[in-house]
């Protein structure tokens, strides 16, 4: 009887939208899963509170996020990078949120995957190769072939 509200599914996830359709008080999770006769349409009702911690404009539709801490050992994550089509954006976490311009990242790209490696350094993957940040800011840049 409770087949239809309580299936899984190991479909991916195709589309997501954050709403208040019901007018609740806190918004719902809808997403589409899945393809053809197997996609399905999925309602995430929280049970807590959202609370917005920073509201900031960002100069595009973002196309991947990351959080990443600036040491193995830190118990919270210090920087949220912010990947565009064409650049990187790199956001410190602190009393506030604020950019970071002078942080090693290659910002005039995209960024297609972003690390804290083991000796408390960053990594940035991105098309034309990997970057590698130490934490005084020094990269080393590996090239694609």
């Amino acid at each position: 009887m409770f087949w239809g509200l309580h299936s899984l599914s190991v479909m991916s996830i195709m589309d997501m939208k954050v709403l208040s359709l019901f007018e609740e008080e806190t918004p719902q999770i809808f997403t589409l899963c899945g393809r053809d006769p197997r996609s399905s349409l999925r309602i995430l009702r929280p049970g807590l509170a959202i609370s917005e911690m920073a509201v900031s404009q960002l100069p595009g539709v973002p196309s991947a996020v990351w959080t990443v801490k600036r040491n193995v050992n830190d118990e919270f994550d210090a920087f949220v990078v912010v990947s565009f089509a064409n650049a990187t954006l790199l956001l410190s976490i602190g009393e506030t949120v604020e950019e970071v311009s002078d942080s090693g990242f290659l910002d005039s790209t995209r960024s297609l995957a972003v690390s804290l490696i083991g000796d408390d350094s960053l990594m940035q993957v991105h098309p034309s190769g990997i970057r590698h940040i130490r934490e005084d800011g020094r990269g080393n840049e590996w090239r694609t072939p």
